[in-house]
C-alpha cells in the first residue's frame, strides 16, 4: 500500500531553530496531528555531537570553533561527531517506522540505498563500508546517516555533501573514524546547479524505495507548530 508524506523545504536555517521545527513536528505525527514528514535543510556551520560522541574527537575548543563562526550542539541521534554548513544538504525523517521497515537496521540500509540510487544518477558511485554506516566513494564519506527513534517515530537522517567546506572536517574525527576521509559531491566532479532538481531527484529515489508518494507543504500550513 502507498503511504503519502509529506514534505517541506527550510532552505538556510539555523540548527537549532530546524531542529525545534523537526520536533514539534514529531509530536504532532505521534499525535495523529501530522502526516509523517521529510525535512530539507542547509544549516549554519555547527558540529553535532550524537549519543556516542567522544569529546576527544572535538579537536578543538568550543572557544576557538566560535571564532571560526562553527558552534557545538549535543543531540539525541544515534553515532559520533558530525558537521553541518553550507553547501551540504540535510534531510530529517519523521516517519511512523513500522509502516516502512521491519527494523531500525533495514531503515538505515534503506535510506543508505536511496542515496546510492541517488548518486547513480550522477554517475558516482556509492558504496557502503561495512561496520560505518552512510555512503562512501572508496575510502571517503560523501553521507553521514544519524537517527533517533522515539514513540516508533524517526527523526534526524541524512547529510549529504553537495559543496560544503571541507576544511572544517580539520577540526573534528568525523563520526569517530579517524583512517578514512570525507569528500563531496563537487570534489568528485559535480558540481550541483539546480539543488531545487538534486532535493526531486532524492525524492523519486525515496518514493520508490520507501512505496511512498510526497507532496510539498509551506512551514505556515503547519498550525501546530504554534501549539507548543
Amino acid at each position: 500500500m502507498t503511504s503519502l508524506v509529506q514534505y517541506i523545504d527550510l532552505g538556510r536555517i539555523d540548527y537549532r531553530q530546524a531542529y525545534a521545527i523537526q520536533e514539534k513536528i514529531h509530536v504532532a505525527c505521534s499525535e495523529k496531528r501530522s502526516k509523517d514528514t521529510i525535512i530539507f535543510q542547509e544549516n549554519n556551520p555547527i558540529f553535532t555531537m550524537g549519543r556516542n560522541s567522544a569529546k576527544e574527537h572535538l579537536l578543538l575548543p568550543k572557544e576557538a570553533l566560535e571564532e571560526k563562526g562553527i558552534e557545538v550542539e549535543y543531540v539525541d541521534r544515534g553515532g559520533d561527531i558530525t558537521y553541518h554548513g553550507p553547501g551540504q544538504l540535510v534531510i530529517s525523517f519523521i516517519l511512523h517506522l513500522r509502516e516502512y521497515n521491519s527494523s531500525i537496521h533495514q531503515y538505515v540500509r534503506n535510506l543508505e540505498e536511496v542515496v546510492i540510487s541517488l548518486l547513480q544518477k550522477y554517475d558516482v558511485r556509492g558504496q557502503r563500508i561495512g561496520g560505518a554506516s552512510g555512503v562512501w566513494v572508496g575510502e571517503e564519506k560523501v553521507a553521514a546517516i544519524g537517527i533517533a527513534i522515539s514513540r516508533g517515530i524517526t527523526r534526524h537522517g541524512i547529510a549529504i555533501n553537495i559543496k560544503p567546506d571541507l576544511t572544517h572536517y580539520n577540526y573534528i574525527i568525523p563520526c569517530g573514524i579517524r583512517d578514512r576521509g570525507i569528500t563531496s559531491l563537487y570534489k568528485l566532479g559535480v558540481d550541483i546547479i539546480d539543488l531545487d532538481q538534486f532535493k526531486e531527484s532524492f525524492l523519486i529515489e525515496f518514493n520508490e524505495l520507501f512505496n511512498t508518494v510526497t507532496n510539498k507543504i509551506q512551514l505556515n500550513e503547519m498550525r501546530y507548530l504554534d501549539e507548543y
